[in-house]
């Protein structure tokens, strides 16, 4: 193949317009959805941000309050470059709804690889009642059921104000220990 290309009679590249194609829809053409799908529950809105619980590995195990509306900010030790993270496990939303997660350098600094990070996990409470939270530390690509590590507490959800202090942890109620009516 000895053909020769003249770019000269190629237009420029800021002159040449893509078309979209075919099954895209036209943006300014396209009207937003306001109405539910068939077969579809509408989705209650979040109630309003009231303040945060913060958990630690410290409540393993334990029952923690909250108040409808509050950040349930749950913080533990991690190191992503190994490949692991924390994960929610059978999470049902219902008392608490999923909000955010990142990864956090600890005391400010930078995330280096291979340096140990913090994983922060957010729920918000949404309705009162109780739910268990169960988060793994476990590598994306290895089967579900290996784990490196198991976290768990019991949410307890009032529709009253939370107490004051940031953490509001206690140790897990048995069910034979409920008061009496």
């Amino acid at each position: 193949m000895d053909a020769a290309v003249d770019l000269t009679e190629t237009a420029p590249a800021e002159n040449m317009e893509i078309p979209a194609p075919a099954d895209e829809p036209d943006p300014e053409k396209t009207e937003e959805l306001k109405e539910p799908l068939p077969d579809e529950e509408p989705v209650a809105p979040a109630p309003p941000v009231s303040g945060k619980v913060e958990v630690t590995a410290a409540e393993a195990g334990k029952a923690v309050r909250a108040a409808v509306g509050n950040l349930i900010v749950i913080t533990l030790q991690s190191n992503p470059s190994t490949g692991y993270n924390w994960e929610l496990r059978d999470f049902d939303y219902g008392v608490a709804d999923f909000y955010k997660s990142e990864t956090v350098a600890p005391e400010g600094g930078n995330v280096l690889f291979g340096a140990p990070t913090k994983a922060v996990i957010t729920l918000q409470a949404v309705k009162p009642g109780s739910q268990d939270i169960t988060l793994v530390y476990r590598r994306l690509w290895e089967p579900p059921d290996q784990v490196a590590e198991t976290f768990q507490f019991r949410l307890l959800v009032d529709d009253a104000e939370a107490p004051p202090s940031e953490s509001a942890a206690s140790p897990a109620p048995s069910p034979e220990a409920s008061p009496a009516p």
